[in-house]
């Protein structure tokens, strides 16, 4: 049988015939993961991007952005565009998230209420400053409609600027947009379906970014979750009705992280895209009489969400947890920023970019 086997390959050479296994899915995704590590993947710490003014990269999408399950542990800083910020700002300001404390991506919050121009800007600065974007419709506190065009201004953009799809990562239906009963959970599940079918085929991942206790103020709200292409969980244990200091935190993390794996079947990638600990309470106060808002505190939780990456990796499907520190600083929110009215650090943040 041996000899027969050996005949019929020789045969199959002289006639041009060869057998040539297929790519697997496994070897294209160690492929990424090898340029993960070497940095030849955006936003990777050692990628550098295209000059901007050449336009946006020849490379195509599928080949740009690094796995997201080669991604975990600090990503980078929620960044509050309600004050319009001109694109020389939000460049330096990117620029100094990535130099100096190695952000990956910005993750917008609020919304700039223009023409366009400041999304475009945005997109532009943080190309060029080696950053991606997590992007967010922008629900507010009104209870109006003003998101629709605002998710119909974001949409435009991404199918008409260039460098829109080398940039913008994800984008999120909202900020607890459940927990503030904007939508019912059905019709937000259908937001999300209709995002994806305008923005799906650049690989832009579409979700909601909400807490765990969000998805249950309106009742079931599974099919939410059953529609997100990634858990975007917003992690605040300074709520929590328990809550006491940073350094105690643990438990809340992997309660409410346990919970978003069980309820996504252990299929779906989660990220932080919102945690932090305040270091006053002058823009929300806790729920427990407990809950210390201090430098000290926000420190030690700091510590505490660096030192877990090991432990959320092995709970979490997808190559572990990224995070968002919650927020760039004061100015955006008073006391959440890692930087304080003087645009100073508050401590040494220097968390580790993966584990």
């Amino acid at each position: 049988m041996a000899k027969l086997f050996t005949l019929l390959l020789n045969i199959a050479s002289l006639i041009g015939v060869v057998y040539s296994a297929p790519i697997s899915n496994s070897t294209i995704t160690n492929d990424r993961f090898i340029e993960a590590r070497a940095g030849n993947c955006f936003p990777a710490l050692g990628f550098r991007t295209p000059n901007p003014n050449n336009g946006a990269p020849s490379t195509p999408v599928s080949r740009w952005w690094c796995p997201l399950e080669s991604e975990n542990g600090f990503l980078g800083f929620t960044y509050a565009g309600w004050n319009c910020q001109s694109r020389q700002k939000m460049e330096a300001d990117f620029s100094r998230m990535r130099t100096q404390f190695k952000a990956r991506y910005v993750r917008m919050y609020g919304w700039c209420d223009d023409d366009g121009t400041f999304l475009n800007n945005m997109i532009k600065a943080a190309y060029k400053s080696g950053v991606g974007i997590y992007a967010t419709i922008w629900f507010g506190f009104d209870g109006d409609d003003a998101w629709v065009w605002r998710r119909d201004q974001l949409v435009h953009i991404i199918q008409t600027n260039p460098l829109a799809r080398y940039v913008i990562r994800s984008v999120d239906v909202g900020s607890e947009p459940l927990y503030d009963w904007v939508l019912p959970p059905q019709e937000l599940a259908n937001q999300i379906y209709y995002v994806k079918s305008l923005i799906g085929q650049y690989g832009i991942k579409v979700s909601i970014s909400e807490m765990q206790y969000g998805y249950s103020v309106q009742g079931d709200s599974q099919m939410v979750l059953d529609a997100e292409d990634v858990v975007h969980a917003h992690q605040l244990p300074f709520f929590d009705w328990d809550a006491s200091t940073g350094q105690n935190a643990m438990p809340s993390l992997l309660n409410s992280t346990n919970w978003f794996v069980q309820q996504t079947y252990w299929t779906k990638k989660i990220i932080y895209t919102q945690t932090g600990w305040p270091t006053n309470a002058n823009v929300w106060a806790p729920n427990s009489p407990n809950a210390v808002a201090s430098v000290d505190s926000a420190r030690a939780y700091y510590n505490l969400l660096d030192g877990a990456c090991e432990q959320l990796k092995s709970i979490t499907p997808q190559g572990g947890v990224g995070w968002f520190w919650h927020i760039w600083e004061d100015a955006m929110l008073d006391g959440w920023g890692i930087l304080d009215w003087d645009s100073n650090p508050k401590w040494n943040f220097a968390p580790r970019t993966g584990c």
